[in-house]
């Protein structure tokens, strides 16, 4: 008696289902096998030197440091804020995780390599921030100089590169415009496809 095609359409599902399930239970044992491999190692890495790490710098001069007279309170606030940070050392680790940055630099300067991380995600918030309330204020000129050093040092904000777009474009500054979207179309940002459209469509 034939095995109807229903009952066989079922056994092989199931088989194909197992061998998946089999692959992925690999895949897991092998991902967690590096993982703990590398945590291993780094555990016996040694603290290494820090004066060699990409530190960020702005220079104050090329900030457009307004007075009380020239600007609402919460432009002298976020402004002072972005001044506070660039006291401090800040490093972008993009890409980088803490089990890599045990093993370059060793264990006993994560925490330290973290706070130079979290200096670098403050600042870049409070460079979107501080721009984007210049250009609520119609300081236009102002607003680019202060995202544009947002770029320089690789922000990932997408809001960021879609107001400097738009301010671009409100400049009529074509050449800066199309150098942005050069710019980005040429990364590897997760939401790159979301820039590009919003700055073709602003």
């Amino acid at each position: 008696m034939p095995i109807p095609i229903f009952l066989l359409s079922f056994i092989i599902l199931i088989i194909v289902i197992k061998l998946k399930m089999t692959q992925a239970d690999k895949t897991i044992k092998n991902t967690s096998k590096t993982f703990w491999a590398r945590e291993e190692k780094a555990m016996f890495t040694r603290k290494k030197s820090l004066e060699n790490l990409d530190y960020i710098y702005i220079d104050k001069n090329e900030l457009p440091i307004l007075t009380k007279e020239e600007c609402s309170d919460d432009i002298i606030y976020i402004q002072n804020k972005v001044l506070e940070l660039l006291e401090h050392k800040i490093v972008n680790f993009h890409g980088k995780t803490n089990t890599d940055l045990k093993i370059e630099y060793g264990t006993a300067n994560l925490d330290t390599l973290i706070m130079y991380e979290e200096h670098y995600t403050m600042l870049i918030k409070h460079l979107y921030k501080w721009g984007k309330l210049l250009y609520e204020n119609n300081q236009i000129d102002a607003a680019v100089q202060v995202l544009e050093i947002g770029v320089n040092i690789k922000t990932d904000m997408s809001n960021h590169y879609i107001l400097l777009g738009k301010l671009y474009k409100i400049k009529k500054d074509t050449k800066s415009f199309n150098s942005l979207y050069s710019q980005i179309n040429n990364t590897d940002f997760m939401l790159k496809d979301k820039i590009l459209n919003a700055l073709s469509s602003s």
